[in-house]
C-alpha cells in the first residue's frame, strides 16, 4: 500500500532531487571525492585519521553547503540512505526517494528493530590527543511525519570503539536516534517522542520554511565520547532505511567538529523580565541550553504596545563569553512560521535581581524569511524587572 501510494510521486521527486535552491544549496558526492576526502572534512583540532573506507553507492556520501540557519551549521559531511542531492532545498515533495537495492547494516537493524536496506557506512581509525572527542550532527528524513511510530524506523549511528554515540536522554535513559525516538507525533502534535529535539518541515503539516527537501530534522546534537588518547580508535558512521527502501533519510555532520576541543556552543541561559519604552512595555522569557545533547530552548516576546508576539522554538547557535551570551534560532511571529531571531544578553547581576550595580541588558532582533527586520529592541535595553542568569 505504501509503495502504491508513493509511486505516483516519484517522477516529481526525481526532478526535485536535481534542483538547486537557497537552503541546502549544493552537495558533492563520491563521484568527485574520495572516502578519505569526506572523512577528512570532519577532522578538527586534536585528531588525525587513517584507513578510511566507504560502503554504499557513491551518491550516498559526500559534502554539503547550506545557508545559515537551515541545518544549524553551514558546511560539512552528508550521508544518506538515498542520493545526497535529494537533501537540496526547497521542500517540494513528501516522498523523495532513491532506491539502490543495497544491503542494510546489522548494527542499524539491531538499533531500529527492523530490517534495514541501502546502508551508507563510513569507517576509519582516528588518533586523538585527549581522552574525549566531540562532533555535531543533525538527523533528517522524508519518513516524517506520516511514518512516525511505524515499522519504517530509519536509523543512523556513530559507533566509537563499538559504542553508539548518536543517542539522547529523553528522560527515561539513553536511546538511539531514529524516526520513532525523535518526532512530534503522528498526526503531528499527538503521541510525540522527544519533540523538543525535533523541527517540523513536512509540507502536509504546515512545514516547508526550512530550506531543505527533508520533511523533518533534529536540532543540532553533539556527540561526546570517551576515547583512548594517543592511540588508534575506531569510528563507524552509518545510516539506512528500515523495513523498505522508500523515503530517504540523511545525517549532516559539521565540518571540522570531530575534535578533542568541546564545541563553543555550550552553556545555559535562563530568565525573563520587562523592558520599558516611552510608549509601553515589552516582556520576555527564555531558556537556552547547549550541552552534549545539542542546542535547544525557546524565546517568548510579548510587545504590550502593539500586541505583537514571537515564539522562538529552536536554537541554531549559542556563544557564552564571561557574563555575555549570544544566540540565534527560529520561530513564529504572530503565529506565522519562517522567522529568525538573534539575542544578546549581559548578566551583570549574576542572576540576582536584588543585587546592586548595573542592570542586566537584553537586545533582540527578529527577521522575516528574507532577512528584513520586523521587530527589535533598538539596541541593548536595561531590564527593569526580572533577571537573566548565565549558568
Amino acid at each position: 500500500m505504501r509503495r502504491k501510494t508513493l509511486l505516483s510521486l516519484f517522477v516529481g521527486v526525481l526532478l526535485a532531487i536535481t534542483s538547486v535552491a537557497s537552503g541546502v544549496t549544493a552537495t558533492t558526492d563520491m563521484n568527485t571525492l574520495t572516502a578519505t576526502d569526506v572523512a577528512q572534512t570532519l577532522v578538527g583540532a586534536g585528531v588525525t585519521i587513517s584507513n578510511v573506507t566507504f560502503t554504499g553507492d557513491v551518491t550516498q556520501g559526500g559534502t554539503f553547503v547550506a545557508a545559515p540557519g537551515t541545518i544549524g551549521f553551514d558546511t560539512g559531511v552528508v550521508m544518506s540512505s538515498g542520493d545526497i542531492a535529494g537533501t537540496i532545498g526547497p521542500n517540494t515533495s513528501d516522498a523523495t526517494t532513491t532506491a539502490f537495492g543495497g544491503a542494510g547494516d546489522a548494527d542499524l537493524t539491531a538499533l531500529s528493530g527492523f530490517q534495514t536496506f541501502d546502508a551508507a557506512v563510513l569507517e576509519f581509525d582516528f588518533t586523538p590527543d585527549a581522552d574525549t572527542v566531540f562532533f555535531r550532527y543533525v538527523f533528517a528524513s522524508e519518513e516524517y511525519n506520516e511514518f512516525v511510530n511505524s515499522s519504517f524506523n530509519d536509523a543512523f549511528a556513530f559507533f566509537i570503539n563499538g559504542t553508539n554515540c548518536a543517542v539522547i536522554d529523553g528522560g527515561t535513559g539513553l536511546v538511539p536516534i531514529t524516526i520513532n525516538t525523535i518526532n512530534n507525533g503522528n498526526p503531528l502534535g499527538t503521541n510525540s517522542t522527544n519533540p523538543a529535539f525535533y523541527r517540523n518541515n513536512d509540507l502536509s503539516d504546515g512545514g516547508g520554511a526550512i530550506d531543505t527537501e527533508m520533511d523533518g530534522l533534529t536540532i543540532v546534537l553533539t556527540c561526546m565520547a570517551p576515547v583512548n588518547a594517543g592511540v588508534a580508535n575506531t569510528m563507524k558512521l552509518a545510516i539506512a532505511d528500515a523495513s523498505d527502501q522508500i523515503l530517504d533519510s540523511a545525517v549532516f555532520l559539521e565540518e571540522g567538529s570531530l575534535s578533542t576541543t568541546p564545541p563553543g556552543d555550550s552553556g545555559k541561559v535562563t530568565g525573563g523580565g520587562r523592558v520599558d519604552f516611552e510608549d509601553g512595555a515589552v516582556t520576555f522569557g527564555t531558556t537556552v541550553i547547549g550541552d552534549e545533547q545539542g542546542l535547544r530552548g525557546n524565546l517568548q516576546v510579548n510587545d504590550h504596545r502593539t500586541k505583537d508576539r514571537f515564539h522562538g522554538s529552536s536554537v541554531d547557535s549559542l556563544s557564552v563569553v564571561d557574563n555575555t551570551a549570544t544566540w540565534s534560532g527560529s520561530g513564529k511571529w504572530n503565529g506565522e512560521d519562517g522567522y529568525t531571531f538573534d539575542v544578546t544578553v549581559v548578566d551583570n547581576r549574576n542572576g540576582n535581581s536584588a543585587k546592586k550595580g548595573d542592570p542586566d541588558t537584553i537586545e533582540i532582533t527578529i527577521r522575516d524569511s528574507g532577512g528584513a527586520i520586523v521587530w527589535s529592541t533598538d539596541g541593548a535595553q536595561d531590564l527593569k524587572r526580572g533577571n537573566i542568569k548565565i549558568h
